[in-house]
């Protein structure tokens, strides 16, 4: 995977379902305490609903370490793993969804709330606008002062971010680079300092 999609700001949709309000936010959430201010956030916004239902992928979509979900009093798997399936098939990261529902008197079954929470997470999606992120690699540099400006320009060239620098005896950085150009930039440090500098992986 080259790059997957996060949100670039977030959004609002609503659906009614028989007399039942599903409101659904989408925010970008890049670990679980942004994921859990964003319910707070819907919490407070939209007041005394029956549910707050929710789903987050935190990283990269294919990362399982970094998945979250609740049905918030649904029945067990009718509203977090419906939206979380949702959100593993598109294929997209660091992004939570919070359905609020507003129960409109009809009960909808197992099923029923399974399609409803699906179809507001997929709507809601299609409402939200989305930009690339890079999968990056993180890497470490060492290198003497006298190979300083050789080593920044390549890395600007490699638009890769520094995480981490120290100056002392000689420089040490940390920084990251997408997966696709390490081994070209590593090359190119190594060409361009006739071997001083090697970029490792961490």
């Amino acid at each position: 995977m080259k790059s997957y999609p996060v949100p670039a700001q977030g959004s609002v949709s609503e659906l009614e379902i028989k007399h039942s309000r599903f409101i659904t936010s989408v925010q970008r959430a890049q670990d679980a305490s942004e994921h859990q201010a964003h319910i707070q956030l819907c919490q407070q916004k939209w007041p005394g609903a029956s549910h707050y239902c929710s789903a987050a992928v935190f990283g990269a979509p294919n990362n399982s370490q970094c998945y979250a979900m609740s049905d918030d009093g649904e029945p067990s798997g009718t509203a977090g793993r419906p939206m979380l399936n949702v959100l593993l098939n598109q294929s997209v990261g660091e992004v939570s969804v919070v359905v609020t529902r507003y129960f409109g008197g009809i009960k909808l079954g197992t099923g029923g709330l399974q399609r409803a929470y699906s179809q507001a997470t997929v709507e809601a999606l299609q409402a939200t606008a989305w930009e690339e992120k890079k999968v990056r690699t993180f890497a470490q540099l060492h290198y003497d002062y006298a190979d300083q400006k050789v080593v920044s320009h390549w890395l600007a060239q490699y638009d890769a971010i520094t995480q981490q620098q120290a100056f002392a005896a000689s420089i040490e950085q940390q920084v990251a680079i997408a997966d696709d150009d390490f081994d070209k930039l590593a090359e190119v440090l190594r060409n361009a300092t006739q071997g001083r500098v090697e970029l490792q992986k961490n």
